[in-house]
């Protein structure tokens, strides 16, 4: 038989670990409600800031742009800044299309600088602001633009994380000159990427694939195999995709052709019409 000693041991273990467990539960529940109240305060300063800068740049008040840079470069640097930036720029451009172009339009040169401030964080950091990117192409300022240029750098980073979010976010920009040389410093560095994840990046370039696959299969007998397959498997879509709209072209145009019109069918019932009528006066 068991010492009673021991009974009320394993009774005061249990009712310990229970204790404990419902006070880790409080605290998470405490910090959940905190995360949140704390996400709203970020929500509701920069939509402020933007409210502001929206009635700028529609005319109805004199924008002050040195001041909203000065600002942005201070507070963006912090990432949960640039999240909570990010949700509201996003609502923005969802309501209010015309007005989110007029104002990134004037963003350009701060967006640029907010890249170069990342270069120096870390990988996580600077995967943050190419994610911010990537779901903001029109802050690059086009293809060519230089903000293009140092997201080529962070290609070359160590983490994958930051690599992928770095060629999504060139490939978001449609830009082909940043996409190849983002392939090569990765090649260049012996850098590790999984084929199907970079194969599933280049299929999702918002620019002309047919363009870029030119440009990479000039590169792709200087690249490892991983790249080498991604691209080969890259072109072979882009180009299955291009065969299967030209036939589907094509067969919708020899419809059109073949199928007579309406009007034509009708006229024809009419005069079929008349004729019988015609026989049976006769």
């Amino acid at each position: 038989m068991i010492p009673d000693v021991r009974i009320y041991a394993v009774v005061g273990s249990f009712i310990a670990v229970c204790i404990a467990l419902m006070i880790f539960n409080f605290i998470i529940i405490r910090y959940s409600k905190n995360k949140n109240a704390f996400s709203a305060n970020y929500n509701n300063k920069w939509g402020d800031v933007l409210s502001k800068q929206v009635i700028a740049v529609s005319g109805k008040k004199p924008p002050c742009p040195l001041k909203h840079e000065k600002f942005l470069l201070k507070n963006l640097c912090d990432a949960e800044d640039l999240v909570a930036y990010a949700c509201v720029l996003q609502y923005l451009k969802d309501k209010l299309p015309e007005s989110y172009r007029a104002y990134i339009s004037k963003r350009h040169g701060t967006f640029q600088k907010l890249a170069e401030i990342y270069s120096q964080k870390t990988s996580v950091e600077r995967a943050c602001y190419a994610d911010f990117v990537c779901n903001f192409p029109q802050i690059a300022d086009g293809a060519y633009g230089p903000l293009v240029n140092t997201l080529v750098s962070y290609a070359g980073d160590s983490s994958v994380h930051c690599r992928t979010n770095a060629l999504r976010a060139l490939c978001s920009i449609g830009s082909v000159h940043g996409v190849v040389n983002a392939l090569q410093l990765t090649n260049h560095k012996s850098l590790f990427v999984h084929s199907h994840i970079l194969t599933n990046e280049l299929l999702g370039f918002k620019g002309d694939k047919e363009i870029l696959g030119a440009h990479l299969r000039e590169k792709s007998q200087r690249w490892n195999d991983s790249i080498t397959v991604s691209v080969l498997q890259f072109i072979t879509a882009t180009e299955a995709t291009a065969a299967l709209s030209l036939c589907l072209a094509a067969d919708s145009t020899a419809s059109r052709k073949s199928a007579p019109s309406a009007p034509n069918v009708q006229y024809e019932n009419h005069l079929t019409k008349e004729r019988g009528t015609d026989k049976k006066i006769a």
